[in-house]
């Protein structure tokens, strides 16, 4: 009986993702799973653009407590339209016996790999903006952050994203709920990538501006722990786009790891081009009340 409801689940999915002709298309993934909810939305930060900030660090990249402090800044400057995330990758993140817990994951290699974007192949810290290339900009270095944040506050608002989750605390189920509306034609593919990261998290790390250098409780910030819709999203509305064309996309039962604390958990989702990659529109919930 479940391989009959999985085959049906299936091939109604798959007739989203074939069918062109749909204009507003609705795809859902399995079914919500939970009975007492945390339920949060974006609806009253959801009508103005927004930039991704990511940077890429490591607990053995002594100077990368000072960008975590430049990003921590940028935050408190330009408050819910700046995102910023914290990738744990490359050289500066492997493990040794002085610093032996890993704080990589397979999405924040993804994308840190040869099919991705190669940012700790520079040296860390290093980061990107909405990856994209601004004018003198390619790999951001901390030292240009502001400047480069500040030329994406004037970016277009192309797309709202009205974000939901309901989470149950007890199954440690997510179940998440994305609606796009295309303020503007769009030429290429978008793609939706949602994943988790967490804030407040201890452990060993590396800082230059301290004596001594290594910090055995470094207090991590928005620290990328995993995604829940693949290292590259799926589909979230394909070319040609037209104005005011809309979008809603499900992902449910997602199991939350128990080695998070889920208190401290935020679910971030972004719309980017398929093309360019260049990232559309960032939002981002905290996942317990």
């Amino acid at each position: 009986m479940r391989t009959l409801i999985s085959a049906i689940v299936i091939t109604i999915v798959a007739s989203f993702y074939s069918c062109d002709k749909v204009k507003n298309p609705t795809i859902v993934k399995a079914t919500a799973v939970g009975s007492t909810f945390d339920s949060v939305n974006n609806s009253s930060v959801a009508n103005f653009k927004k930039t991704l900030l990511e940077d890429y660090t490591g607990h053995r990249c002594g100077n990368c407590p000072a960008a975590a402090k430049l990003a921590h800044s940028l935050t408190a400057q330009y408050q819910s339209s700046l995102v910023v995330m914290a990738i744990h990758a490359g050289f500066f993140s492997r493990t040794n016996s002085t610093f032996p817990t890993s704080h990589t994951c397979t999405v924040g290699n993804d994308w840190d790999g040869s099919s991705g974007f190669n940012v700790s192949a520079a040296g860390n810290p290093n980061g990107m903006v909405n990856r994209k290339v601004y004018p003198g900009f390619t790999l951001v270095h901390k030292d240009t952050w502001a400047t480069t944040v500040g030329l994406a506050q004037a970016d277009p608002f192309v797309v709202k994203m009205n974000l939901a989750s309901a989470y149950d605390k007890t199954a440690r189920a997510l179940n998440v709920e994305t609606k796009l509306t295309f303020l503007q034609a769009y030429p290429n593919n978008t793609k939706l990538q949602l994943v988790l990261m967490e804030d407040s998290v201890v452990g060993d790390q590396l800082d230059y501006s301290q004596n001594p250098d290594h910090i055995e409780e470094y207090d991590f910030e928005h620290m990328l722990r995993t995604a829940i819709n693949g290292s590259w999203g799926e589909v979230a509305k394909s070319a040609p786009i037209t104005a005011l064309s809309t979008a809603t996309i499900t992902n449910n039962n997602f199991s939350v790891d128990t080695k998070w604390n889920d208190k401290h958990l935020y679910l971030v989702a972004f719309v980017y081009d398929e093309i360019t990659r260049e990232v559309l529109q960032v939002e981002k919930l905290k996942i317990r009340k």
